[in-house]
């Protein structure tokens, strides 16, 4: 395996690597995503959806994004400073020392210490939090949803001028994906050949 050092890597290395991990991040979160509906994502995104989708969720949704950075702040002081002091303490623990091999372990801390690049473990963390997040939404939603109707919260105007009332799940360049109330399957409609417009509905005070 080829180790590259962080100093050899250029802005055009970082840059690279960035877009290769939202589009991976943003494929693998929405497939899961949506496959928890039964839909099958791939056949509906493109390169470009899957880059902005993560990038798209965090800025519309400024609750979702304070837990994450919480969450993330949390793994990371753990991973960074918590995770040694837990082992130093449990180290001196005659029942810790009996069940694991103490030389062993000291040095594979003592490697983790000495690790001056934490990006990847940070990407990998971030990976981990944000593909949890959008599991967890769908299978909030679906429970939800199976339950009772889903409430319209959008007018979608078709290019015939019929309208219709719908539960938005999701949106990205080509479809648009919601709950028809009173059905519990998900609907994807291409935008550019059938929408002509597509109206928020005010939340009821």
């Amino acid at each position: 395996m080829i180790k590259i050092e962080e100093d050899k890597l250029s802005l055009q290395d970082y840059f690279y690597i960035g877009y290769l991990y939202l589009i991976i991040l943003g494929i693998v979160s929405d497939a899961i995503f949506y496959g928890i509906f039964g839909v099958s994502y791939l056949n509906y995104t493109t390169i470009l959806d899957a880059l902005i989708s993560p990038i798209s969720l965090l800025t519309n949704n400024w609750r979702i994004t304070l837990i994450l950075i919480f969450m993330f702040w949390i793994m990371h002081l753990y991973f960074s400073r918590w995770m040694f002091k837990m082992y130093a303490y449990f180290r001196e623990k005659k029942w810790y020392q009996k069940i694991y091999n103490i030389e062993k372990w000291d040095k594979k801390y003592e490697k983790l210490k000495q690790r001056k690049n934490q990006l990847p473990g940070l990407m990998f963390i971030f990976f981990l939090l944000f593909v949890s997040m959008r599991t967890g939404m769908g299978i909030g939603m679906k429970q939800k949803f199976s339950k009772q109707d889903a409430v319209p919260n959008y007018t979608l105007v078709f290019k015939d001028n019929t309208k219709l009332d719908v539960r938005k799940i999701g949106q990205n360049s080509a479809y648009f994906f919601y709950f028809i109330p009173g059905e519990k399957e998900i609907t994807a409609t291409p935008i550019s050949d059938n929408i002509k417009q597509i109206k928020r509905l005010r939340k009821e005070k």
